[in-house]
């Protein structure tokens, strides 16, 4: 049993909660004995013979569970560390141990092998944040896919967890639809589209809304800091408006309120019942370090040529530091390249969702 113990300890971490049970196995074994030690010293002959065929009972129980544990621990370790997950699956993919359909969110690990039929598609994110995309057909081992990614310390594996939650949730279609006369009144209201609550490290900025039914209509564009003084006000004709921050003299490490007014209401549905207004944060130098190092981490990760499933990690990237509105521009420089991209439209309108922009209101952001 002493020997068992040791051959186990040699497997991989994946095994240590076995480990765990073997060691107290073998402990309640060496119990046991010292147990017959001390009844052969104090007990007739009538109850040592009672205790010793209990003892051997539970003795070749406790063998038996030893033999099942091993048996656990060795098929672990055959079956190697997880390394990648699903992000996204086209066409009928087959993960050869199981031989079962392999679905977004699926684990596989260093020893498993997958199949690809006809014109299959299937996209992976390693556990360091690297996405691998593979098309070939037929047989592919994941240790020959490990060797696309490129070695580098972990700290992604938050990153990686929400990129599988992001993704799971978008092929699920969890998007809701407002009725039709919901609709209708919605559009007759000015909405603010982009940026929403969004940190910034870049200055350039540019401000969407909708026109609230009247495109032939002026705005007035307002920008206020916390204590609700203005720090930027103008008229503009149009539903977009870039501005450089930087040039307004704005103070880094604090938030501001955009909001948009028709100039001129024409009807009761524009200005009731609230006005929009969302934060615009611009990071300090020290956040904006920090965000920046790990951008650049990523982006050496993925290399100089990066594939879709790249991008679209990086734009959850910059959604999980809250840069909602880098994040936006980023899926929107995918999808102007790759507008047949299943994975990214629905991670985008989930994105958007998770923005609190209605499905009404998303069209103009595509």
């Amino acid at each position: 049993m002493y020997e068992i113990a040791f051959v186990a300890e040699k497997f991989t971490t994946p095994a240590q909660p076995l480990l765990n049970t073997v060691n107290t196995a073998l402990f309640h074994s060496r119990f046991i004995a010292s147990f017959m030690n001390h009844y052969n010293q104090h007990t007739t002959l009538a109850h040592r013979f009672i205790t010793r065929r209990t003892a051997r009972m539970l003795t070749a129980q406790i063998v038996l569970a030893l033999v099942f544990v091993v048996c656990a621990v060795l098929d672990i370790w055959a079956q190697g560390d997880e390394v990648f997950k699903v992000i996204a699956c086209k066409g009928k993919v087959t993960l050869q141990r199981t031989k079962k359909q392999v679905s977004v969110g699926t684990a596989l690990n260093s020893a498993d092998q997958v199949r690809l039929e006809g014109s299959s598609y299937l996209g992976l994110v390693h556990k360091n944040g690297k996405a691998i995309e593979w098309k070939s057909e037929g047989l592919v081992a994941v240790a020959d896919l490990l060797k696309q990614v490129p070695p580098r310390q972990s700290g992604m594996e938050k990153l990686v967890g929400f990129v599988v939650q992001s993704v799971v949730g978008a092929s699920e279609g969890k998007n809701e639809l407002a009725g039709g006369a919901e609709r209708g009144i919605l559009m007759q209201r000015i909405h603010l589209l982009m940026p929403r609550t969004s940190k910034v490290i870049e200055n350039d900025v540019t401000f969407t809304w909708t026109s609230g039914g009247n495109p032939q209509q002026s705005f007035i564009f307002t920008l206020n800091d916390a204590s609700h003084n203005v720090r930027f006000k103008r008229e503009v004709s149009d539903t977009t408006l870039s501005l450089n921050l930087q040039n307004l003299g704005l103070e880094k490490g604090q938030c501001y309120y955009w909001s948009v007014v028709a100039a001129q209401p024409t009807s009761a549905f524009i200005t009731a019942p609230r006005i929009e207004s969302y934060c615009l944060y611009q990071m300090n130098d020290s956040e904006a370090a920090a965000v920046k190092e790990q951008e650049q981490e990523l982006q050496t990760q993925t290399g100089t040529q990066a594939n879709i499933l790249d991008k679209l990690v990086l734009a959850m990237f910059y959604e999980q530091h809250g840069m909602t509105y880098k994040a936006m521009s980023t899926y929107n420089d995918i999808l102007k390249t790759n507008s047949d991209a299943d994975v990214v439209k629905a991670a985008y309108t989930q994105f958007l969702r998770r923005m609190g922009v209605q499905a009404e209101l998303q069209p103009y952001l595509r």
